[in-house]
């Protein structure tokens, strides 16, 4: 009786907490603006969102409770969406959101992949102020079409070298993996850590990865799909 009571329980916390923590678009990432950067949070269902961070000592929280007002999110409009804006210097930051004030308010939005030990999300700001997301899913770096080519951009700060490599240049001549002719290696990184690649494309459906260091796969996180074999796609009109 009392194992059937706690598996009760525990489904119903489940259900309680996909509902309390709702999917961030990449709408709601975080953005440059004017009077710094805004934080935004779709939560229709929150009576007041906190935006906690070790910008603002965590919003001041007394084991996990937030009761402040001066870390309260603006909202939510008509769309259930919360805003604010703070202003931050260039550098690394650690964040949160917490609905209600309540302990057991507290998550990470989903939108952003780094994390830190704690489970809090990491964003970057650059020299220019601008928001820069690790996982490099950023709108603006979605594959741009011009009346002649394709604009690529990978956001890898870190890499010494990343390549382009598709069914449109024979997958960049790669050796069992390894890539290491420089021809086809994109441009960067820029002042932001992103690399760019500007590709002629005949009408049609092309596959692409880039290549991080010669020996990193992955797909274009910003790209419009993939295929089965999580190769990134581009469709030329």
């Amino acid at each position: 009786m009392n194992g059937a009571l706690l598996v009760l329980l525990a489904i119903t916390t489940t259900a309680v907490a996909q509902t309390q923590f709702p999917p961030q678009s990449l709408s709601m990432l975080p953005q440059k603006t004017n009077g710094g950067i805004l934080f935004q949070c779709y939560a229709p269902g929150a009576h007041v969102v906190y935006l906690a961070g070790d910008f603002n000592a965590w919003a001041n929280n007394v084991d996990g409770r937030i009761t402040d007002s001066a870390f309260a999110m603006s909202g939510p409009d008509t769309n259930g969406v919360w805003r604010k804006t703070v202003k931050l210097d260039a550098g690394a930051y650690h964040f949160k959101f917490n609905m209600n004030g309540e302990g057991n308010g507290w998550f990470a939005p989903d939108s952003i992949d780094e994390r830190d030990g704690d489970k809090n999300v990491v964003l970057h700001i650059s020299a220019s102020g601008e928001v820069l997301i690790t996982s490099g899913r950023n709108p603006k770096w979605k594959p741009r079409y011009t009346s002649h080519s394709v604009l690529l951009a990978c956001y890898a700060p870190k890499a010494h070298l990343v390549y382009l490599a598709g069914d449109f240049n024979n997958w960049a001549y790669n050796r069992d993996g390894l890539v290491f002719d420089p021809q086809f290696a994109m441009r960067g990184p820029d002042g932001d850590g992103v690399w760019h690649a500007e590709v002629e494309l005949k009408p049609g459906r092309h596959f692409y990865e880039f290549v991080i260091d010669g020996d990193h796969w992955i797909a274009d996180p910003n790209g419009e799909e993939t295929d089965k074999e999580k190769h990134s796609v581009v469709e030329v009109k």
